[in-house]
C-alpha cells in the first residue's frame, strides 16, 4: 500500500472540527489501520513528505505521528523509515480481560493447540498457590498454545482446584474458552486477579512451541492468581512468550489534583503477526 498516494486522495483537513489538525490526521490514519487498508510492515509515508502533501507544518505531523507511535500503531526503524506496526494485544493490569475477546477485537481470529487437559495430584508449589488444604489435593490442569491467526503468542499452563470444577476434563478446549466453561457450567467467574512479571530465558521446549529463531531465546513469564467474588482462589496461571511479541508500558498519574485519578496502568502488548 501506497500510505501517502491513499492520504493524498482521501484525506482532508475539517475546517470546522473541535479537534486540532494533527489529532484530525492521526485518527485518520489509526482508522485505516484498524480497517486494514494500512497493513502490518507497509511503509509510512515520511514527516517531510507528509507537510509537503498536506501543507502544514513539521510540528503537525510529528505531533501526529508521535501520537500513533506511543499507541504502538506505527514502528520506526533506524535509517529506513516509519511502518505500520504488527497488530497488538493491550491490556490493562486493572482491567480482567480475555485472550480470545481480545484477539477478536483486532480482527485476528484465536486458537488453541492444546498440548495438557487432565487432572492430577498438585505439587507443593502449586498447592501454595491455590491455598489447597493437605486432603485435596487434585487440580484440574490445560496447557495450551495460544495462536493469533497462525502465529504462536504464549504458552499457558493453568491449575484450578478439582473439586470446583468436576469433569471439565472431559470439554475440548481447542474449540471452547475455558471462562465461559467455567462460567456457565460451574458458575465461576474472576472478580480479581493479580500478575507477576519476570524476563526469562525460554527453555528449549517452550521455544520450539513458539516458534522461536535460534537467536531469539529471551522472553518473559507472567503468574496470574484470580479471586472468586468470595476471595477464594480459584485459578494459577503461568504464561510464557517471547520478548519480541510482548512488550509492558506503565501510566502513571500523580496525586494533588489528580488524586482521584491516581493509579499505576499496566498493560501487555502481544504482536499477533510478524
Amino acid at each position: 500500500m501506497d500510505t501517502g498516494l491513499f492520504i493524498k486522495d482521501n484525506f482532508r483537513f475539517s475546517a470546522d472540527a473541535a479537534t486540532s489538525m494533527y489529532s484530525q490526521l492521526a485518527a485518520f490514519i489509526r482508522h485505516q489501520i484498524k480497517l486494514g487498508v494500512f497493513s502490518p510492515h507497509d511503509r509510512m509515508i515520511t514527516e517531510n513528505e507528509l507537510c509537503e502533501l498536506l501543507n502544514i507544518s513539521r510540528t503537525t505531523v510529528r505531533q501526529a505521528m508521535n501520537e500513533l507511535l506511543e499507541e504502538g500503531l506505527i514502528v520506526r526503524q533506524r535509517g529506513k523509515g516509519s511502518f505500520i506496526a504488527d497488530k497488538k494485544i493491550n491490556r490493562k493490569l486493572n482491567s480482567l480481560y480475555h485472550f480470545s475477546d481480545s484477539m477478536r477485537e483486532l480482527g485476528v481470529n484465536p486458537h488453541s493447540v492444546v498440548l495438557q487437559c487432565d487432572v492430577i495430584d498438585a505439587d507443593d508449589d502449586i498447592a501454595a498457590k491455590l491455598n489447597l488444604p493437605q486432603s485435596q489435593r487434585k487440580v484440574f490442569i490445560l496447557r495450551r498454545i495460544r495462536f493469533g491467526d497462525d502465529t504462536p503468542l504464549l504458552i499457558e499452563t493453568t491449575c484450578i482446584p478439582y473439586n470446583l470444577c468436576p469433569g471439565i476434563e472431559h470439554t475440548s478446549f481447542e474449540t471452547h474458552s475455558l471462562y465461559e466453561t467455567l462460567k456457565s457450567q460451574f458458575g465461576l467467574d474472576i472478580v480479581h486477579a493479580t500478575e507477576n512479571l519476570e524476563a526469562i530465558i525460554i527453555s528449549d521446549a517452550d521455544a520450539r512451541h513458539l516458534q522461536c529463531a535460534d537467536r531469539i531465546t529471551v522472553g518473559y513469564r507472567i503468574d496470574r492468581i484470580s479471586y472468586l467474588d468470595n476471595g477464594f482462589v480459584f485459578e494459577y496461571t503461568t504464561s510464557v512468550t517471547r520478548a519480541d511479541k510482548c512488550s509492558f508500558r506503565i501510566d502513571l498519574f500523580s496525586a494533588g489534583s489528580h488524586a482521584s485519578r491516581l493509579r499505576v496502568g499496566f498493560s501487555r502488548e502481544l504482536n499477533a503477526r510478524d
